[in-house]
């Protein structure tokens, strides 16, 4: 059999260098990153542009680094592809190397048609001289073995010399003074495809400043000089710690335990109010005073405890490869109004200082061994909202005072990076454009620890500001002056609508002593009133979505009705067609997968099933259900275990509830459909603990009523595993939007709205929540206060 080679066209280069690299900023970082790659302690990017004709402007990369000999020129430079920095990535002196993928030289194609090269290897007496025209692989039918680059050499040749006589503008010879350059590399760029005014210019010196962290400073400067403003530029200052409202540092470790630090600088300490710390919420850690002075607290987790049940078929084992990596977040919001800051006590902060800081600084950026990876976290591109936080705060647009829902972060409000290495983090694989990583397992793992993670700053600042806010509330406006306003409103009403004139009202109004006293209350009603209609505004947002799955299905209320009479009988039917046709005896030696009859009888089964669940979703929907009235609480359990008896029974699961004795009765005023939505949440959640791998053989559920002084106390309790021991709060659970429950490819499912929506109810009633035991088992106090004619009754009532 024959063999024949693959031939690779020219234009190849092109793909991966011109058109592979998406912008010239880009293509000047690829450069920058061989210059670190090559143990450089300086790189300097020139745009030599002051000649008006365009052919004799050039772009130089400089650096100190080891250069090239002929053989690596060779071996190295000219071969596509090459994997020596993925095999041999980490060098004498240490440092990791930045680059894997071998085509980090084709960016030069992307700068310009034509590309020079002098290297002085270290060590070495030789300088090579290399260059290439980019033209040359565009000719058409040529394969690549058949494009030439030029290569010579010259002994003794005085490279820092050149590098001077290439510098010589006088304010940079400090650069030479404090780098030697007796080895190294110049690339010089010609016949530039791009217009480098000085606009473009300023851009790529604000993405250098990203490029290494501070920290890295010492081992790697970085320069950006221009001809045209020979004093306008110079050394690169990393990004630099700015005033922040609040900083996360995480530290991730190999082990999946994660230390947290977290610090608050949003609240000025000098004007909080001290009753805030005597709020029963503000006496635990990491919430009191001295934690508040000390500015800043520390707390350990697990990968387990945020991520829980993450590692399902197809993640399995994805969070031990994680491996070691450090993530700096800060939060910095915009601005702030003076009503905010009396009420939340905001450090004060000049608005438009931060404003420009952030429009350069917002952003989470990638580093892997001191280099960023582009393009995660680049202003104006479509990667700045990389972990997506933007659509988190669409789906949870909450306020971070609001008492039920949860507020997340905006990326507009954040800045930050992560820091990663290929010595710890071995499974994040770059893409072949070199422009961030591929979205394999380990790196959607990252994204999805990481807003866990930001998760916890998130949780701290709406736990501090609902304080605030409650204590806020409790000084400003209660209960009682809150009916006194609704008084007074209601006897001015009563007023103009007997007919009093305006002349009238006024006199009725200043005769009162205590008219201006009255027009306080009512303004402070009306506000109270305000904040009241924008929390519920935001409830509302959160609700809409689940608004809409209910109307559909009343939309088809009256055919699932239809198809739920007839759901059982068609089988009946079907069978007696059957008996009709063929004799029974002449089905019995038939095995049963074979036989008609023993598969309508399974049939029917399944569609009995399927009756009961359309019965018990068209039940919730009732118009009644829909009003609010005195409910009977005994034979209101008594129907509810009716709705359920038939999926208990096919679960195995045994269900107690609240049973009258001594002809007792229990009242309550409620909707009929908020405790449907209470309890057929819980048992949902029940039956899910049930299958989990965990849960024991046995399955039941008690539902207790008792009477207590003014409130009637309902006590729900499951026999299954309990909360997960992933979660070191249990009562996270009441938190929109959270939920334990994930695919097998590890993605969460559900709403995570259950919980949230017991204690929303709850509350709604001016009741209250209590979990009794988290695990094993789950139990669950629900107290709900009673008025004169409500709670356990005689029957004589």
């Amino acid at each position: 059999m024959a063999q024949i080679p693959f031939k690779v066209s020219a234009r190849t280069a092109r793909l991966i260098g011109r058109e592979n690299v998406s912008n010239a900023d880009g293509a000047i970082i690829e450069l920058i990153k061989n210059s670190y790659d090559a143990g450089a302690s300086t790189c300097i990017v020139f745009f030599d542009f002051n000649s008006k004709n365009d052919k004799d402007n050039s772009i130089y990369i400089i650096d100190n680094g080891s250069g090239m000999d002929n053989k690596i020129i060779e071996d190295y430079w000219m071969t596509i592809g090459t994997n020596n920095k993925e095999v041999d990535f980490i060098r004498e002196d240490g440092r990791v190397k930045s680059g894997a993928k071998g085509i980090g030289r084709f960016a030069l194609d992307r700068l310009g048609t034509k590309a020079e090269m002098i290297t002085k290897p270290e060590g070495n007496d030789k300088t090579y001289f290399w260059s290439v025209n980019w033209d040359d692989f565009d000719n058409i039918g040529i394969t690549i073995e058949n494009v030439y680059a030029n290569i010579e050499s010259e002994e003794n040749f005085d490279f820092e010399y050149m590098v001077s006589n290439i510098l010589n503008e006088p304010s940079w010879k400090g650069i030479l003074k404090d780098h030697s350059f007796e080895n190294g590399t110049i690339i010089r760029i010609k016949n530039v495809r791009d217009t480098w005014s000085d606009y473009f210019v300023d851009r790529i010196n604000t993405n250098m400043e990203f490029l290494v962290p501070t920290d890295d400073q010492s081992q790697f400067a970085l320069f950006l000089l221009s001809s045209e403003f020979p004093t306008k530029y110079g050394l690169i200052n990393s990004l630099l710690n700015y005033d922040y409202d609040y900083k996360l540092v995480a530290k991730v470790f190999s082990d999946k335990t994660i230390k947290i630090s977290i610090h608050r600088n949003e609240f000025d300490l000098k004007i909080i109010d001290m009753d805030l710390f005597d709020l029963d919420e503000m006496k635990k850690e990491p919430y009191t005073l001295k934690t508040f002075e000390s500015g800043w607290f520390e707390k350990v987790t697990s990968m387990n405890i945020l991520l829980p049940n993450y590692e399902k078929i197809y993640n399995k084992d994805v969070l031990d490869s994680l491996g070691n990596f450090e993530f700096t977040f800060y939060f910095v919001k915009r601005s702030y109004t003076s009503n905010d800051r009396k009420k939340f006590y905001y450090r004060s902060f000049d608005v438009a200082k931060r404003e420009q800081w952030m429009d350069i600084f917002a952003g989470i950026k990638v580093y892997r061994d001191y280099f960023r990876v582009r393009p995660y976290g680049e202003m104006e591109g479509s990667s700045f909202d990389w972990l997506m936080l933007g659509e988190r705060a669409a789906k949870s647009p909450a306020a971070p005072s609001h008492r039920t829902g949860s507020w997340r972060v905006r990326p507009n409000q954040v800045s930050g990076s992560i820091s990663i290495s290929r010595l710890d983090n071995i499974n994040f694989e770059d893409k072949s454009s070199r422009e961030g990583f591929q979205e394999n397992t380990a790196f959607t793992a990252l994204k999805d620890l990481v807003k866990k993670i930001i998760q916890e700053f998130e949780y701290d600042r709406q736990y501090v500001m609902r304080a605030m806010d409650k204590l806020h509330s409790l000084k400003n406006f209660d209960e009682r002056e809150k009916k006194q306003a609704n008084k007074i409103a209601q006897q001015i009403v009563n007023k103009i609508n007997d007919g009093i004139s305006e002349e009238g009202l006024n006199s009725f109004i200043n005769k009162d002593s205590k008219s201006v006293e009255n027009v306080t209350i009512l303004a402070k009603s009306y506000l109270a009133q305000l904040k009241t209609n924008k929390d519920l505004i935001n409830e509302l947002q959160l609700l809409r979505a689940l608004a809409s799955t209910g109307l559909t299905l009343t939309s088809f209320a009256h055919d699932l009705n239809n198809l739920s009479a007839n759901i059982v009988q068609r089988n009946v039917n079907l069978k007696k067609i059957i008996m009709k046709l063929i004799k029974e005896d002449e089905l019995k030696n038939l095995p049963p997968y074979m036989n008609p009859l023993v598969l309508i009888n399974d049939m029917e089964k399944q569609d009995e099933r399927l009756k009961k669940w359309l019965e018990f979703s068209l039940n919730t929907i009732k118009i009644d259900k829909r009003t609010r009235k005195k409910i009977e609480l005994y034979k209101y359990f008594e129907m509810f275990e009716h709705t359920w008896e038939s999926v208990f029974i096919f679960q195995n699961v045994k269900l107690k509830v609240p049973s009258s004795f001594d002809k007792l009765k229990c009242y309550l005023r409620i909707f009929e459909i908020d405790f449907d939505s209470i309890f057929n949440n819980l048992i949902s959640n029940s039956l899910t603990a049930f299958r989990r791998p965990d849960a024991g053989d046995e399955r039941s559920i008690d539902i207790e009523l008792t009477q207590g002084k003014s409130e009637i106390i309902i006590n729900y309790t499951d026999s299954g595993p309990g909360l997960s021991r992933d979660i070191d709060d249990p009562n996270k659970i009441f938190e929109p939007l959270f939920t334990t429950n994930r695919d097998q490819l590890g993605k969460e499912i559900g709403t995570g709205l259950g919980m949230w929506i017991i204690r929303s109810t709850v509350e709604e009633y001016n009741g209250y929540l209590k979990i009794v035991r988290s695990r094993p088992g789950f139990s669950l106090q629900l107290i709900f206060p009673t008025r004169n004619d409500e709670g356990v009754v005689g029957n004589n009532v």
